[in-house]
């Protein structure tokens, strides 16, 4: 079975820091892309939970790129962050799918037609393929650490887990 290929923006790498878990994203993807941009807004602070992993995780599983100034690009730019705008714009050059857990850029990325992946579905694969045992540890930390994600999407994850009540 082939491994997608994706281009990451910030939150998804940040989450799985967080939690212990960015190797993760080596063993779910083929390859992982990332935007200089989105390496600088999640590594600028090296005391930030997570820096000096995803740090490591970059330089060893992941291609970086420099920024990017196409239509694309400036479209998104109106109404996302830097990163997710850059995130978008690669990912239609290089014909992959993206890694964000934003809503607004998510709701992009579909309207744009991209393959769109998000951090609970990195969890959901990764156990799915044996590289982790359970996933609401992972989604306790991730909330511990402030990362957003409703109750509901925990809910519906834990039950595609098997890991719910």
């Amino acid at each position: 079975m082939s491994r997608p290929v994706v281009v990451s923006d910030s939150g998804p790498l940040i989450a799985l820091a967080g939690c212990g878990h960015l190797a993760l994203l080596a063993a779910v993807f083929d390859v992982v892309h990332v935007p200089q941009v989105v390496l600088d807004e999640t590594t600028a602070d090296r005391s930030r939970r997570g820096a000096a992993e995803i740090v490591a995780f970059v330089h060893a599983h992941a291609k970086v790129h420099p920024s990017r100034d196409d239509a694309i690009y400036t479209a998104a730019a109106s109404y996302l962050d830097d990163g997710e705008a850059q995130a978008l714009s690669l990912a239609h050059a290089l014909g992959c799918g993206v890694l964000m857990d934003e809503r607004r850029g998510r709701q992009a990325a579909m309207r744009q037609g991209l393959p769109l992946f998000g951090v609970l579905g990195v969890l959901l694969q990764a156990k799915r393929i044996g590289k982790i045992v359970r996933i609401a540890p992972a989604l306790d930390q991730m909330q511990l650490n402030g990362y957003r994600i409703s109750e509901a999407l925990i809910d519906e994850t834990l039950r595609l887990a098997r890991e719910g009540g």
